[in-house]
């Protein structure tokens, strides 16, 4: 059988030091990721409503690539991803990410999902050098587990949001018992939604494989009550999916 995996390239406004900061080191992978920390000898991300993942670093080439992955029972991992960073002329950077392996039997559904999800980081990391080079970040995540279809969800979501905005589209979104959200659509696609404010992202994404909806939030350079703004948005993710009393 073929080597399942996926691959991934962008061309950033950056350099190759700058970009390998970004896939790095925790304060790097925050930035256009999701938040990340060292937690005894790995690297741990938090995808929100109490779902986090740990890996190690596998392989390192100071400045040109590193390997992640979590090793199994085996010793082996089910799953690698692999960043490499290239410098072109001109002072750009190619970033290309290889993933292999999967979680489940129904890979290719997978693949389009992880497919997905990277291109929404990625994008955010061409943006973040963009609008928003060399400042700090400070991440809002929550995630919502349903047993509702996922356009059910979604459409709930949008309509909540208060539009069914296009990609481009000047918004100003209004989740109730929340602060409105006023920016630019930079990210459009199915059940996928991206402002840009003028202090940073919010993400809006449902994934109807592993029966989730979540909003992954950036703001950078200003100071943020992250507790509190977790808390409010996790309220809020779990009123769509009918976990409030959790």
């Amino acid at each position: 059988m073929d080597e399942r995996r996926l691959e991934k390239e962008i061309e950033l406004a950056a350099s190759p030091e700058q970009v390998w900061q970004a896939i790095s080191t925790p304060e790097g992978m925050s930035v256009w990721f999701v938040p990340h920390e060292h937690t005894d000898g790995e690297l741990e991300g938090d995808f929100g409503g109490g779902n986090t993942q740990a890996g190690q670093v596998l392989e390192w080439e100071p400045g040109r690539r590193v390997v992640y992955g979590a090793p199994g029972p085996d010793g082996e991992p089910s799953m690698t991803f692999e960043f490499l960073v290239e410098g072109r002329e001109g002072g750009t950077t190619v970033l290309r990410l290889v993933q292999r392996g999967f979680f489940g039997d129904d890979w290719e559904a997978e693949y389009d999902g992880f497919g997905k999800g990277w291109g929404m980081f990625f994008h955010n990391l061409a943006e973040y050098f963009r609008y928003f080079p060399g400042l700090p970040v400070a991440n809002v995540v929550a995630t919502g587990f349903t047993t509702l279809p996922g356009e059910t969800l979604w459409a709930d979501l949008i309509a909540r949001l208060g539009a069914a905005p296009a990609l481009g589209e000047r918004v100003r979104l209004t989740p109730e018992g929340l602060e409105p959200i006023e920016g630019v659509v930079d990210q459009r696609d199915t059940m996928l939604l991206g402002i840009r404010t003028e202090h940073g992202f919010y993400r809006f994404m449902a994934d109807d494989l592993h029966h989730m909806v979540s909003t992954v939030q950036y703001f950078y350079g200003v100071t943020v009550d992250r507790e509190s703004r977790t808390a409010a948005w996790q309220s809020w993710l779990d009123s769509l999916t009918g976990d409030e009393g959790r």
